[in-house]
């Protein structure tokens, strides 16, 4: 088995370092037998909106199946908004990888209890996604209603279409094409947010 370890330390914790969390997470790693297929490791402040490139990166490689296992120190150090990036692991379920926190062992989806809690966490992130998405609209009829000129906010304009046009099972090039973007860009983009892109592109099309 291939295991992924991710660490993070936010720039708020002073004196903390990610080789802290390495260090047992790769003791863990020896004694379940797993092999380390790599570290992705990041320092990045708990809050904000700044990207975690390490992240992605792993979630591209699970997305891949090139490793079975992703290990965590705790779940705060896997998601820096809560519950609001639960839909992360349900993607890592869907493409067939566990994922393993070390400090919050009900959080193993390798597990029976883990395998229970699976749709749980998959209802949370549909639940999450229905409430950005009615948020946004809502705050695009208020702003109408007030006779604001919109123009093209395109982080959440554009991201809620995104999500929107692939929930309706549009490929990654008919959204680029609605969206006037790149194809690629499309799809970093709703990697980034989590969401599965597997059948983002139907037989017969690039």
């Amino acid at each position: 088995m291939k295991a992924a370890i991710y660490a993070r330390v936010s720039t708020d914790d002073k004196g903390q370092d990610t080789e802290n969390q390495l260090m047992q997470l790769r003791q863990y790693c020896a004694a379940k037998g797993y092999e380390v297929y790599r570290e992705f490791t990041e320092n990045i402040t708990g809050t904000g909106k700044k990207r975690r490139p390490e992240f992605e990166d792993m979630m591209e490689d699970a997305r891949r199946r090139k490793f079975d296992i992703l290990l965590v120190w705790s779940y705060d150090r896997f998601s820096r908004a809560g519950l609001k990036d639960i839909h992360y692991i349900s993607d890592l379920n869907q493409w067939g990888v566990k994922f393993v926190s070390f400090q919050e062992s009900f959080l193993d989806t390798s597990t029976e209890m883990g395998e229970l809690l699976t749709p749980i966490f998959a209802w949370i992130a549909k639940q999450e996604a229905k409430k950005i998405s009615e948020r946004t609209k809502a705050g695009l009829a208020r702003a109408q209603a007030q006779g604001k000129k919109l123009g093209r906010p395109k982080v959440e304009v554009e991201t809620a279409r995104m999500i929107q046009l692939k929930q309706e099972g549009r490929t990654l090039s008919e959204i680029a094409k609605e969206l006037g973007s790149s194809k690629e860009t499309v799809r970093r983009r709703l990697l980034s947010l989590g969401q599965n892109i597997d059948n983002g592109t139907k037989p017969g099309q690039p």
